[in-house]
């Protein structure tokens, strides 16, 4: 009996460590989906849609005036680069280091800027999602 309840408990302990395992794996992945989504909105001049979908509620004021402010002074971004990524499950944050090529109307000249963002894993209205707690970078 003693036996048979020792492997209950061992086998307890494997499935509650493998649903941990699981569930970070998950969040890892969601992590991957939302920043690849968000800097790719970001390239195809989607700036507003992606503030909408992955900014912090309390930081889109903000955000919508630099990206009225980027459509109003006509910054074109051709293409970007994820140099960096971390996720941190356990903590519910993330961090990226992206780097993007532009121009400014009526220059054709590529300038490159670096971007950093910090994402945090948020329960809002009872949905978990990855949420950008960073502004734009300035595009000068």
């Amino acid at each position: 009996m003693t036996q048979t309840l020792k492997m209950g408990l061992l086998l307890l302990c494997c499935l509650m460590t493998a649903a941990c395992s699981v569930s970070n794996s998950t969040i890892r992945e969601e992590f991957k989906e939302s920043m690849k989504a968000y800097n790719k909105m970001l390239r195809w001049r989607e700036i507003e849609s992606a503030g909408m979908i992955y900014l912090e509620p309390e930081r889109r004021d903000e955000f919508m005036k630099a990206a009225a402010d980027i459509k109003k002074r006509e910054v074109a971004i051709t293409d970007f680069r994820i140099l960096t990524s971390e996720c941190l499950p356990d903590k519910g944050t993330g961090e990226v280091m992206a780097e993007f090529d532009y121009y400014i109307l009526p220059s054709n000249r590529i300038k490159t800027q670096n971007y950093h963002q910090d994402w945090v894993y948020r329960d809002i209205d009872e949905h978990k999602s990855w949420k950008l707690k960073s502004g734009l970078p300035p595009f000068e």
